[in-house]
């Protein structure tokens, strides 16, 4: 994902209203593969003598090629992430230090030839080994490793359209995706993700209108990586689109993307997936036993002409069925709008699962949910069902 001040725009019609990314392309593939060639040199070395350098030299490469300084400190930021590094020495760093350091406090004036020797006794191991150590899990210190394979020019244009576009999702106030195909897929990792959602069905497939971190008051920075690893579902869709939001540079701008955009594609769908909370949800359901039980919703659910995407259904074994649903992040305004269009549509029972947690703004939450913090109590679910169970049984 880019920082702010590496993110770049092709205006429309000469204004930033509407605008799409300034994606790489074929032609940059020349000059990409130079800058890849520049990163395998520093294999080796360490990642302070490469961030002393390098820059510079990608910059340069950039400017005999017209290429713009964001678009080679981009290919740079994603490089770094793709050549990993590794701590050079065979002893403990952490280790090292303790016993150096306490050496050291043992006199009144610090003297660094004493403390080695003492540190050299005490450790077993020559002082330049020592010396070596001492430092050597520190990033800047951190030797550079080659990757299993060299990425390819392409590879790297593509992941650097993708980490563009993600930047610009973390500075989104609101996001719309139409998605023509594995759209239940797509929800799942919504959902997964725990980002505040609605749909409907619309002209070019299942619209969903996504809040973006800057609608929000708390948890934006957790809540803007949920929304850009999310983005890579929707690119492993056919035909998707894509709209946001966003302030770019305190400036307003509206972002347009779509399924021909060339981004790397690194999901695949459809993926069946479940979070840690509902597989542990599930799990207690079944260890207690008794007529409950709970199970997956595989199709979406009409709800005044609207779907809706339950995570689960929890059944009575007399017939009743309630369903269950688990919120991630979530403001007030969120649940309360959720609940009402299910209470007007008057279809089943819903039970809303919420972590208190990842609550992004205060208020109250009217109807029937179940708050947790980690974990759902499954008995408590259980309950909640019952007393719905026992109140339709009740109604005439």
């Amino acid at each position: 994902m880019l920082p702010a001040d590496l993110l770049l725009l092709n205006a429309r019609e000469g204004h930033l209203a509407g605008a799409s990314p300034r994606y790489l392309t074929g032609r940059d593939e020349v000059w990409v593969r130079a800058v890849i060639d520049r990163f395998d040199g520093y294999v080796g070395r360490t990642v302070r003598e490469r961030d002393a350098e390098l820059v510079d030299r990608v910059r340069s490469i950039a400017r005999d090629h017209g290429v713009s300084t964001r678009a080679a400190d981009g290919v740079v930021h994603v490089l770094s992430r793709r050549f990993k590094t590794k701590v050079d020495t065979p002893l403990d760093p952490v280790a090292v230090r303790a016993a150096v350091f306490e050496e050291a406090g043992r006199d009144a004036h610090y003297d660094r030839a004493l403390a080695l020797s003492r540190a050299e006794s005490r450790l077993g191991v020559p002082a330049s080994e020592i010396v070596r150590a001492l430092f050597a899990d520190r990033p800047p210190a951190r030797r550079i490793v080659a990757p299993a394979a060299p990425p390819s020019p392409a590879v790297v244009v593509d992941a650097y359209n993708l980490a563009l576009v993600q930047g610009l999702l973390l500075r989104s106030e609101r996001v719309t995706v139409d998605v023509r195909e594995h759209v239940r897929a797509v929800v799942r990792f919504a959902k997964l993700a725990g980002l505040l959602c609605t749909y409907a069905v619309g002209e070019n497939g299942t619209r969903l209108e996504v809040s973006g971190p800057l609608s929000i008051l708390r948890h934006t920075t957790k809540y803007g990586f949920a929304l850009a690893s999310f983005f890579p579902a929707v690119v492993a869709t056919t035909g998707f689109r894509l709209e946001a939001r966003c302030v770019l540079r305190d400036e307003p701008v509206v972002v347009h993307v779509g399924a021909a955009d060339r981004i790397a594609r690194t999901h695949k769908l459809p993926k069946d997936a479940d979070s840690a909370v509902e597989r542990a949800l599930a799990r207690d359901v079944r260890r207690i036993g008794g007529p409950w039980s709970l199970v997956r919703e595989a199709d979406a659910v009409n709800v005044g002409g609207r779907p809706f995407f339950p995570d689960f259904t929890i059944r009575h074994v007399d017939g009743f069925v309630a369903l269950v649903e688990v919120v991630g992040f979530y403001t007030p305004e969120y649940l309360h709008g959720k609940l009402e269009a299910l209470r007007a549509a008057a279809y089943r029972p819903l039970i809303v699962c919420i972590d208190q947690s990842l609550a992004c703004e205060d208020g109250d939450v009217a109807g029937a949910v179940l708050r947790f913090k980690k974990r759902v109590d499954a008995a408590a679910l259980l309950a909640v069902a019952e007393q719905l169970r026992s109140s339709t049984a009740r109604l005439p």
